[in-house]
């Protein structure tokens, strides 16, 4: 269990550096879609603060567990909030990726807890 859960997050630690480097630095792929969600630029910035954030806590948890478990509810949570807008901005398929995500956020929790 210990081997999956180190995996898993180093995989979303990569993910959600990447996804929240990509809105810190207004890549335009990111602006266009808070644009398109209604959101505005700012909380694109808070947004992208919080993965980088959750991505530092995945590798932190690395050595900490406890960082582990808070990183993955905090990334959870996070997803939660991109599913539902999803969900009422986006094509049906799209929430694929954030449910992924919040399940394997999830799966870190028990994984790191049990």
């Amino acid at each position: 269990m210990e081997t999956a859960a180190t995996i898993i997050q180093v995989l979303l630690a990569v993910i959600f550096l990447g996804a929240g480097g990509a809105k810190l630095a207004g890549v335009q792929m990111q602006v266009a879609n808070f644009e398109r969600y209604g959101y505005s630029q700012r909380f694109r910035l808070v947004t992208g603060a919080v993965e980088v954030i959750g991505a530092a806590g995945m590798i932190a948890g690395l050595f900490v567990e406890e960082f582990a478990i808070a990183a993955g509810v905090w990334l959870a949570v996070t997803m939660m909030g991109a599913a539902y807008t999803d969900v009422r901005h986006s094509p049906p398929a799209m929430i694929v990726a954030p449910l992924v995500l919040l399940m394997l956020s999830l799966l870190v929790v028990v994984l790191r807890v049990a």
